[in-house]
């Protein structure tokens, strides 16, 4: 070894000798040790429990940049930290190995399941430090495969989990601004998928405020890190997206800017650390895979002509000519299309937010050219049974999402009347509680809950709804026997909608939807099927098939847990 590195004598240095050894005469020699002295020096002194701690922690700090720099190979630092590290009691050499785990975490690594491992034994401790540490790697693993999910659940699972752990890490410690910013990052990564730019472009402005309170909390506070460039990206991505070209009066100033901030999200410069380039790598992907493209490929769709003029004013070869040949590849190339679809599939799920997922597919699958909107429009708009059930569904959604509707203090009437008001709202025509048909008792007009009908006034749908805190089967059975004497033309559509107050709404629901496969009805019953294609867990649905004069009709059978809690 080099005389001025010699470190036969380190042990019988002083603490501060040692600190200036290791940021001194070591540092200087590095360029001519080779990768196996380099590794021996900085690994016996980080293992060695009876060093100091302050020590040990800046030969680990030492040891990763030169991992970094490409002194020393990874797979050291893998033997290093997983393989031969023994836990030890001081927090900050504790916390400085827990934060290097994480420059060396890709998902596709041999180790990565190791890593994830100690990360989550690390939440299951009693220092706060160690835990809230542990927390935000997780939350930061969980972004890192959201951004390498092959499907949409898998990606909306990912978030969710990312979320979860910097709120618990943010809450264990309060000044973690770093896990409040990530937490703020997949707010606007939720907004950004159901392309909700304004609520988006709010949660932008507050991760500026993120940023700045880092740099209170720092004493050494570094604009070139991972978290500036998700916010750089995030406000380059809202530069884009927020233009509307139609309204462009100087193309190629307006294309120009879009270009600058396309190169910023899709070449960042930082790379400085480790697994943070791959990150940022990943979520540059993402911005141009599943928003930037649809984007393109929906507002530049016309716009072909434009582009070719301005192809013919710039250098071939260029990157301005090469974006411009990329953009003209989005509109016209055919393997684009599933981006259009998705886009397309976006903008009708927000036009649409009632109609069920299947719907929408179903429709959009079958438009190819500009005439195909307008037919899908109006089969989104056609106020059929499966529309209203999709508009009922949102309503009674809405009406259990609003606490006030809870509880046993709740008159009916008034949850009929706001399930009315938002299938009116939806542009359906409702008579609430007319007269219509005979009573229970047989002699005067009876009471519709809520009557839907086609708008020249023909009877569509009977919508009748009760209250129950348990199966009362007598009171039950005077609601079904009301509405099959309501409907005296044999609609094919009804609906009974339960206000439920039971305790257990599963069993309830349970032994409901078992009582009415058996009850002897006017009509013949044939079968019963529960729906799963509305995701809720607090509404249940099902659909009761019964033979009326020879032709099959349909009655649907809806419960909100409505109980207090």
């Amino acid at each position: 070894m080099n005389k001025s590195v010699d470190i036969s004598n380190f042990q019988k240095l002083s603490i501060p000798e040692k600190i200036d050894f290791l940021s001194g005469e070591f540092l200087e020699s590095i360029k001519s040790l080779d990768e196996k002295t380099l590794n021996s020096v900085l690994r016996g002194v980080v293992l060695d429990s009876k060093e100091n701690p302050y020590v040990r922690k800046s030969a680990l700090e030492l040891f990763t940049e030169l991992v970094i720099l490409g002194k020393v190979k990874t797979r050291h630092a893998y033997s290093l930290l997983i393989d031969d590290w023994v836990s030890d009691e001081d927090i900050f050499l504790e916390l400085q190995r827990l934060k290097d785990l994480l420059l060396y975490y890709e998902p596709s690594s041999e180790e990565s399941c190791d890593i994830e491992a100690i990360f989550k034994k690390g939440t299951g401790g009693f220092e706060t430090e160690i835990t809230s540490e542990c927390l935000f790697n997780l939350g930061i693993i969980s972004l890192t495969k959201a951004f390498g999910a092959l499907n949409e659940n898998e990606y909306k699972i990912n978030l969710e989990k990312g979320e979860h752990y910097f709120q618990k890490s943010f809450e264990g410690i309060e000044n973690r601004v770093d896990s409040k910013f990530y937490q703020k990052v997949i707010l606007i990564l939720k907004e950004l998928v159901s392309n909700k730019w304004d609520s988006a472009i709010l949660y932008i402005k507050e991760l500026a405020n993120n940023l700045f309170q880092k740099e209170i909390f720092s004493f050494n506070y570094d604009f070139d890190n991972l978290q500036y460039g998700f916010y750089k990206m995030l406000t380059s991505l809202q530069q884009i997206c927020i233009q509307q070209p139609k309204d462009w009066i100087d193309y190629k100033l307006e294309l120009d800017k879009v270009y600058l901030n396309y190169t910023e999200i899709t070449n960042s410069k930082i790379t400085t650390r480790l697994n943070e380039k791959s990150l940022i790598e990943k979520i540059g992907a993402h911005f141009k895979d599943r928003i930037l493209e649809p984007f393109f490929a929906i507002n530049l769709s016309s716009e072909v002509t434009k582009i070719d003029v301005l192809l013919r004013d710039i250098t071939e070869g260029s990157s301005e000519w090469n974006f411009l040949k990329y953009l003209k590849s989005i509109i016209q190339d055919t393997d684009k299309k599933k981006v259009e679809y998705e886009s397309i599939e976006l903008e009708f799920k927000k036009l649409f937010p009632n109609q069920s997922s299947q719907v929408i597919d179903k429709v959009i699958s079958n438009v190819n050219k500009p005439t195909d909107f307008i037919r899908a429009f109006g089969l989104l708009t056609q106020k059929n049974n499966e529309n209203l059930l999709g508009h009922l569904m949102f309503a009674c959604s809405k009406l259990q999402g609003d606490k006030k509707y809870w509880g046993n203090n709740v008159n009916e009437n008034d949850r009929n009347r706001y399930i009315a008001t938002l299938l009116e709202s939806a542009g359906y025509t409702i008579k609430d509680q007319p007269q219509w048909s005979i009573s229970t008792e047989g002699k005067d007009s009876g009471e519709i809950d809520v009557f839907v009908t086609e708008p020249n006034g023909a009877p569509k749908s009977i919508i009748e709804a009760l209250i129950l805190d348990s199966l009362k089967q007598d009171y039950l059975i005077l609601h079904l026997d009301k509405l099959f004497r309501y409907d005296t033309t044999g609609l094919e559509n009804n609906y009974i909608i339960t206000y439920s107050l039971a305790k257990n709404f599963n069993s309830f629901w349970t032994r409901y939807h078992n009582f009415i496969s058996k009850y002897d009805y006017e009509y013949k019953f044939l079968e019963f099927k529960e729906l799963d294609k509305y995701n809720y867990a607090d509404i249940k649905i099902g659909v009761a098939q019964h033979l009326r004069n020879g032709k099959k009709i349909n009655l649907y059978h809806l419960m909100i847990n409505l109980v207090e809690r």
